[in-house]
C-alpha cells in the first residue's frame, strides 16, 4: 500500500509542477481571460484550484475517523455545493494569495495521505457518486492539475467569450450527458506508457481509441447540419471507413492535441444541438442494423451512450490500474 500511495503522490507532484509552470505564464492582465470553452476566467479557475483539495481533505478526514464505513460525509450534491461556496469566497482573493492557498491545502492533503492504511483503499467515497468512487482510484489526483494546466494554456492561446447555449427541454438531458468533464478526467489519468498498447477494442490501441473519442462526433454533426440546413434526414455515411480514416490521419498526433480536438469538437456538437427547433425533433432516423426508426432526441441519447462506452474502454489504461497491477 505504501508504494501505491507513494506512486500517487509522485504523480501529483509532477502534475503540480506542470500546473505551476502554466500559471507562471499568466501575466497580470491575463487573469480576466476566459477559459475556452466555458464561462469562467483564469482568476475563477485559480480560485477553483486553490480550494480543490478541500473536499478531498474532508473525505480523507472522514476515512481516518471511520465515518465512511457508516455513512457518507457528503452527497455528490453537497460536495458540489461545498466546492461552489469555497470558490465564491476565493474569487475575492488576489492571484498570489490563491496560489499560496493552493499549495497550503495540498500540503494538508498530503499529510492526510500519510495516515491512510490498506483498509482505506477499498472504501467508497459517496461524495464522488455511485461509480468509480473507491479511494484506490480517487487518491490519484494528478489528472486534475494536468487537466487545468491545459485549460490555462488554452486560455492564453485563444481569445474566447462565453456562449450561453440554450437547449430544447426534450434534448437538455442528452446535451448535459455530452459535457466533456467525465471523459477528460479519464484522458488525463491515462498512464503514458499505455497509449501505444492494445485497447479493449480489437485492432485499436489506446491512442487509436482516444483519436476516435476526439473525432467520433463527425457522424452526429453531419446529421445535425443536414437537418438544420435542409429540414430532412440525410443518408448514413460509411461510418467504419470514416472512423478508420480519421484515426489514420491522427496516428502521430499527441495525446494532448487529441484532448484539445475533443474539446473543440464537442463544443461544436453542443452548438449544433442548441440550434435545433421543435420541428426537427419530429424527424426519424433509420437504425442501420435494424428495421426500426428512432426520433432525433433518441439519436442524441444513443450517442451519449456511445460516448460513455468508449470512455469506459479507456479506463483500463488509467494510472491507478497499472499501479495496482491491474494492467
Amino acid at each position: 500500500m505504501e508504494a501505491f500511495v507513494h506512486d500517487a503522490v509522485l504523480d501529483m507532484q509532477h502534475a503540480r509542477n506542470d500546473l505551476l509552470a502554466a500559471l507562471a505564464g499568466v501575466g497580470g492582465g491575463d487573469w480576466g481571460r476566459y477559459v475556452p470553452y466555458g464561462e469562467r476566467t483564469l482568476h475563477d479557475l485559480l480560485a477553483h484550484l486553490a480550494t480543490a483539495d478541500h473536499a478531498w481533505a474532508l473525505a480523507a478526514q472522514g476515512l481516518l475517523k471511520g465515518e465512511a464505513e457508516q455513512q457518507p460525509p457528503l452527497t455528490p450534491a453537497e460536495a458540489a455545493a461545498t466546492r461552489a461556496g469555497a470558490v465564491k469566497h476565493a474569487r475575492k482573493m488576489p492571484p498570489a494569495e490563491l496560489i499560496a492557498e493552493m499549495e497550503r491545502r495540498r500540503r494538508l492533503l498530503l499529510s492526510l495521505y500519510d495516515l491512510l492504511e490498506p483498509r482505506h483503499l477499498a472504501l467508497a467515497l459517496r461524495s464522488f457518486g455511485e461509480h468509480h468512487n473507491s479511494v484506490r482510484e480517487r487518491i490519484w489526483l494528478g489528472y486534475h492539475d494536468r487537466m487545468h494546466a491545459a485549460d490555462v494554456r488554452r486560455a492564453l492561446a485563444l481569445t474566447w467569450q462565453p456562449q450561453r447555449l440554450r437547449f430544447l427541454p426534450e434534448v437538455q438531458g442528452a446535451a448535459d450527458s455530452l459535457k466533456p468533464d467525465a471523459a477528460l478526467c479519464v484522458i488525463y489519468s491515462v498512464d503514458p506508457v499505455q497509449w501505444g498498447r492494445p485497447s479493449p477494442l480489437a485492432g485499436w490501441s489506446f491512442h487509436d481509441l482516444l483519436a476516435h473519442i476526439a473525432t467520433g462526433d463527425w457522424v452526429l454533426q453531419g446529421h445535425l447540419r443536414h437537418v438544420i440546413g435542409h429540414g430532412h434526414v440525410a443518408p448514413w455515411p460509411d461510418i467504419d471507413a470514416g472512423n478508420a480514416a480519421r484515426i489514420a490521419e491522427r496516428r502521430h498526433a499527441t495525446e494532448g492535441g487529441l484532448a484539445e480536438e475533443y474539446l473543440s469538437t464537442r463544443h461544436e456538437t453542443l452548438q449544433l444541438i442548441a440550434r435545433l427547433k421543435p420541428a426537427h425533433l419530429e424527424l426519424t432516423f433509420a437504425i442501420r442494423v435494424s428495421p426500426f426508426e428512432i426520433a432525433l432526441a433518441g439519436l442524441l441519447a444513443g450517442f451519449s451512450l456511445h460516448d460513455e462506452r468508449h470512455v469506459e474502454q479507456l479506463r483500463p489504461a488509467m494510472k491507478h490500474v497499472r499501479a495496482q497491477g491491474g494492467a
